[in-house]
């Protein structure tokens, strides 16, 4: 295996993280964006189920920044789609059915996907409890759906990856996952995948990741933090 060369390298537990599987891919940045998946999911079910009728404003903003957490999850599904599961059917024919399972996953969240987007946007046009309790259940149902398909891709997903790409390959579809975002959309990214961390994986960043980058995040971040203080309340 090609990947036998690579020693394992440490990997980051963050809360509802189903496993961290250990191996030569660093999988820092999968781990961060499924954290803050879970993260906003449940705090757009909370805020929806606070915020008043006649707060047009907030109500707008939280439809928007769920169009935000759907752009990264598109990003980041897309990139497995068309990358990671075509690599592993070709070199992991014994797992084919995990894959199977991992990929289907993919097409049951797309419907809960589009089911809260229209729901979100029904809410934002003309607020009602009936819409907030549509949209609740769209994203109540949006968070259980894809919380299943991250700890299975956690649990059975990753190993797979660990043991049939190389960190070489992982790099380079990083590198153009990366570059679709645009520097002011990958600013927010930056703000995104870091708030809200535990103190041990602030600190794991801190020495791990690259002195312009940390800048960077320290300046996005208080940005973000501004953003979601408003949204959450």
């Amino acid at each position: 295996m090609r990947t036998a060369a690579h020693p394992n390298l440490p990997q980051i537990t963050l809360p509802g993280q189903a496993a961290a599987a250990p191996g030569p891919l660093d999988m820092t940045n999968m781990y961060l964006a499924h954290y803050g998946f879970r993260r906003d999911l449940g705090h757009l079910i909370t805020a929806i189920g606070r915020v008043r009728l006649g707060d047009r404003r907030r109500v707008t903003a939280l439809r928007e920044h769920h169009g935000w957490v759907l752009f990264v999850l598109h990003h980041h599904h897309t990139a497995e789609d068309e990358t990671v599961w075509p690599r592993l059917r070709e070199r992991a024919p014994e797992a084919i059915g995990t894959i199977d399972a991992l990929e289907a996953e993919h097409e049951a969240c797309d419907h809960w996907l589009r089911e809260s987007t229209e729901a979100f946007q029904a809410f934002d046009a003309g607020p009602s409890e009936q819409g907030r309790e549509r949209l609740m259940v769209a994203l109540r149902a949006l968070a259980d759906t894809l919380g299943a398909h991250l700890a299975h891709e956690e649990t059975d997903g990753i190993p797979l990856m660990m043991a049939h790409i190389t960190p070489e390959e992982d790099a380079e579809m990083h590198k153009a996952l990366t570059k679709q975002y645009g520097l002011r959309k990958l600013i927010m990214l930056l703000g995104w995948i870091t708030s809200d961390l535990p103190a041990d994986v602030e600190a794991h960043l801190r020495k791990t990741s690259p002195r312009p980058l940390l800048l960077l995040s320290t300046l996005a971040g208080g940005r973000y933090r501004r953003r979601v203080s408003y949204l959450w309340g």
